[in-house]
């Protein structure tokens, strides 16, 4: 009798779990349902592929299949964020050259879509320029970061001078090293004084004869290690003195100079 009493509880239980599997397939979020469809992202606005923008600014937005409740993206070689409801992002102080956006979006099942890509080029500064590489840093209070000051798309270049302005109550300077754009030649001028005093920084550099007296293209003209002390953003920027030369020691027009950024985390 007990035998029986439980063979009948037994077929009582796959009863009612083949009942929950047939309300299971009819959830439009349950992959089991014939009418299951996956979670879908599309970018909507945007650089296409491949693009060339000439602004350090971009902004995507995205948007998903009716039943989507989370998204996330990826900027670059950065993390992914967190999931979350955002379906639009505005990324500014983008530096010169490739770029690369990912946005991916998510059931509140878990189920996750195909991940969508988009790569472009930012082209926003016209040589021959002076500029900061990057254009923005993000740090906390005690990090230190460092900065490449590039001479940018230049022709025949011997000499560069030029100023920097700092607010030393948030940033201090560590040290400042020669970039390699003048290491083609045997000889060169190097001098720089920084004063964190008065938040000033000056270089000078230039090739000094040689077989090449000159250099043509982009490259670093210094490095600067820079130590965050206040929790608060700050910008150093050219004083407006900065100046290029060719090996007859006529002037190159800078067409651009472009401040760098260290935003405090």
């Amino acid at each position: 009798m007990i035998k029986k009493f439980f063979i009948l509880l037994l077929g009582i239980i796959v009863f009612w779990s083949c009942e929950d599997i047939v309300v299971d397939q009819e959830n439009p979020l349950d992959p089991g349902n014939p009418d299951y469809e996956s979670p879908i992202v599309n970018i909507i606005s945007g650089p296409g592929e491949g693009e060339v923008i000439d602004e350090p600014q971009v902004t995507f937005a995205w948007e998903g299949n009716e039943l989507v409740d989370f998204y996330r993206y990826r900027f670059n070689a950065n993390d992914w964020t967190d999931w979350s409801v955002e379906t639009s992002k505005t990324f500014d102080y983008l530096d010169e050259g490739n770029h690369s956006f990912s946005v991916q979006s998510q059931y509140l099942t878990g189920d996750t879509s195909q991940v969508e890509n988009i790569s472009f080029m930012v082209d926003a500064v016209t040589g021959p320029a002076l500029m900061f590489y990057p254009r923005i840093h993000e740090a906390a209070v005690g990090e230190s970061v460092m900065f490449q000051i590039l001479a940018e798309e230049v022709a025949n270049l011997t000499a560069a001078e030029f100023s920097i302005n700092y607010d030393p109550a948030h940033v201090e300077i560590t040290s400042v090293t020669q970039g390699a754009i003048f290491a083609v030649s045997e000889e060169s001028i190097f001098f720089t004084q920084y004063d964190n005093s008065a938040g000033t920084l000056s270089v000078i550099t230039a090739i000094l004869g040689g077989d090449e007296p000159s250099v043509s293209g982009t490259g670093v003209l210094i490095e600067i290690q820079i130590n965050v002390i206040s929790a608060t953003s700050s910008e150093l920027t050219f004083s407006g003195s900065e100046v290029f030369r060719d090996p007859e020691n006529n002037n190159i027009t800078i067409l651009e100079s472009v401040d760098g950024l260290v935003v405090v985390e």
